[in-house]
């Protein structure tokens, strides 16, 4: 076996890093107040939406990344992407969230930017829809969460009804990430069969300004970056066949088929968010002292550092292990999901861990511990929550 990451993978996190250095970091010592330890303030006006001055920086910043070419490297080259592959996308996930928080987490573009499963657009869906999300003129967001429907995303109550050569669609989604500022909505809705279903579900682009589309209520989460996440409405919302993104009835499968790569994003992402803070309890506890002796000697401190260490290999090769079979196009849901479910509970507890290390200082604001403690919260939930991982594990293994 070869443990030594992709020279791939290395060449394009030291690309990153002196992208970083040159165009993000300046951005970030301008703006330090979107940053700091009432950086929440700042970010959103009166009615919970990012304020302009903000939403200028995350554009200028996926500007500046398509024109590096980061921004959508895992696609097709034939789409104008990197072709990436997924054992080094994780890797180069894993090195960018070994930091403190900043504006670097726009880089890629996030839940608004490209995603494979925009690949099948046809050819005009391309032109209007693809091509400029992938030259950075415009965002998206992925609309199939619902108020009652979660991980049982394919009971979902939105339905789109055929009316001539229109579809009507009603319904409303929610939690939707990057849903006040998407030029277009990748939307989810029943057109056959009965709820439950697999079959009968169908993905539909919806532009933002299209009659009986609206985003309604945006939601205060939990240590994310405020602002977010939306509600979005639809009544009477027509949209043309053109609007059908890949096949009728096949919308629920096409969302499915890249989510295993999310989760790898996510594993890989708990690794470097827990690196990270590993690394500032080991020198908080090197320099720490109590009764005349550095806090690292104390077993109570120390055994907390070496089983986080332990953990956080476990999960690193775990995740890796996965991405590896993945792009070896082998079936690897188990360990997906297995990478997905531990890299959740790992970010959790390397923030709990550093919480306790730090003592009171870590509990304040003035360290990004606090803040760590609040985001890391939701990988346990979103991409699958913790509970829907060990379903799809029992069911590889039964």
């Amino acid at each position: 076996m070869d443990f030594s990451e992709p020279s791939e993978a290395v060449q394009i996190t030291k690309a990153l890093e002196d992208f970083i250095e040159q165009e993000v970091k300046p951005l970030e010592q301008e703006h330090e107040k979107f940053l700091g330890k009432d950086y929440e303030k700042h970010i959103v006006d009166e009615n919970h939406r990012q304020v302009p001055e903000y939403r200028e920086i995350v554009e200028q910043i996926r500007r500046k990344s398509v024109e590096a070419g980061f921004y959508g490297m895992t696609m097709p080259e034939e789409v104008g992407g990197g072709d990436v592959d997924v054992l080094t996308r994780s890797i180069v996930g894993e090195h960018m969230s070994n930091r403190p928080p900043g504006f670097h987490s726009h880089i890629f573009g996030g839940a608004g930017g490209p995603t494979p499963i925009l690949l099948e657009c046809n050819e005009e869906q391309r032109e209007e829809y693809l091509y400029p999300l992938m030259d950075g003129e415009i965002t998206t967001c992925f609309a199939l969460t619902e108020p009652s429907h979660g991980s049982d995303a394919h009971y979902m109550d939105t339905r789109a009804e055929k009316d001539g050569d229109e579809w009507v669609i009603n319904g409303q989604k929610v939690y939707i990430t990057n849903g006040p500022y998407a030029d277009f909505a990748m939307v989810f809705a029943r057109t056959s069969g009965e709820k439950g279903d697999i079959e009968g579900v169908t993905a539909f682009l919806v532009d933002a300004d299209n009659p009986g589309f609206e985003v309604g209520s945006i939601h205060r989460s939990m240590g994310m970056t405020p602002g977010t996440h939306a509600e979005l409405h639809f009544d009477d919302c027509r949209v043309g066949e053109d609007k059908v993104m890949g096949e009728v009835g096949a919308g629920f499968q096409q969302a499915m088929s890249w989510i295993g790569g999310g989760r790898l994003n996510i594993a890989a992402s708990a690794v470097g968010q827990a690196q990270h803070l590993l690394d500032m309890s080991v020198e908080y506890a090197r320099n720490r002292e109590t009764f005349d002796k550095p806090i690292a000697h104390r077993q109570g401190v120390s055994f907390q550092l070496a089983d986080l260490a332990a953990d956080i290999e476990q999960v690193r090769q775990l995740y890796r292990y996965a991405a590896w079979k993945m792009t070896q196009g082998e079936r690897a849901r188990k360990e997906e999901s297995m990478a997905k479910l531990r890299g959740a509970q790992l970010a959790n507890k390397a923030a709990d861990v550093a919480m306790q290390v730090h003592g009171g200082a870590g509990y304040m604001k003035d360290l990004e511990i606090e803040r760590r403690y609040r985001s890391s919260r939701v990988l346990r939930i979103f991409e699958g929550t913790d509970e829907i991982q060990k379903r799809t594990i029992a069911r590889e293994l039964i």
